[in-house]
């Protein structure tokens, strides 16, 4: 039986480069990985719906849209709970995910529960780099998890693990990897890293991590951290 890989993107408001985005990870994938999307549509704005409806008619894709606003971690956990596959890949969908790294990814499907990647370079604003180094400090004193990039959303991994990690509610509405990550580490998943090509978005700016709302996510999160470590110590 050919083994069969979901690739889940939580997408709001990138009605500029959706498309670009999925055909390009179409075309890097096709006729060598038996795959399909799962999207996760929250609540956008502008005419994300409308491409999305359109684009699952010529691509391999379960869509999950909503009229309302969920937020990030949300999103995500409704695309997992939808998986099936042997193996899940979660990345945004903001196209600073390279898709060509997906198959670096792919050939290490056997070796750990989760293959994580990490930016390096990061190209990311400053303050948004700057916040999350001092998250990372806090983080890895709570709850040291072997990631250098553990907030970053190009995560793979096998059944075992999603089915395991996909009904919790989460802590952190807008920071999911922080607090998936240490959960698998908790349940003694195991990890490994590869290092990919981060990219600069390819159209608009982020909806999600702006300057001003930066300071309330960043709060939200940090209070969720630690929520979290009174959960699961």
């Amino acid at each position: 039986m050919t083994e069969k890989l979901q690739i889940l993107l939580p997408v709001y408001n990138e009605a500029s480069s959706i498309k670009k985005t999925l055909f390009d990870i179409y075309e890097a994938l096709k006729d060598k990985v038996n795959f399909e999307f799962i999207i996760t549509e929250d609540g956008s704005t502008d005419n994300t719906k409308e491409i999305l409806n359109d684009l699952k008619q010529k691509l391999p894709m379960t869509l999950i849209s909503d009229d309302k606003r969920k937020y990030y971690s949300l999103a995500v956990l409704d695309g997992i709970k939808k998986a099936s596959s042997d193996f899940l890949l979660i990345m945004d969908s903001d196209g600073q995910c390279d898709p060509k790294d997906i198959m670096s990814f792919w050939h290490k499907r056997k070796e750990t529960d989760l293959v994580c990647g990490y930016r390096s370079p990061r190209y990311d604003f400053a303050y948004r780099r700057f916040i999350s180094k001092i998250f990372y400090l806090i983080y890895n004193i709570l709850f040291k998890v072997p990631l250098r990039d553990p907030s970053f959303a190009f995560v793979f991994m096998n059944k075992k693990t999603y089915t395991n990690l996909n009904n919790f509610t989460p802590y952190l509405p807008d920071g999911f990897f922080w607090e998936f990550n240490a959960r698998a580490n908790k349940l003694n998943f195991l990890f490994s890293e590869i290092r990919i090509n981060h990219r600069k978005r390819s159209a608009g700016d982020t909806k999600i991590y702006t300057f001003n709302k930066l300071p309330r996510i960043a709060y939200n999160n940090l209070l969720g951290l630690f929520r979290l470590k009174k959960e699961i110590g």
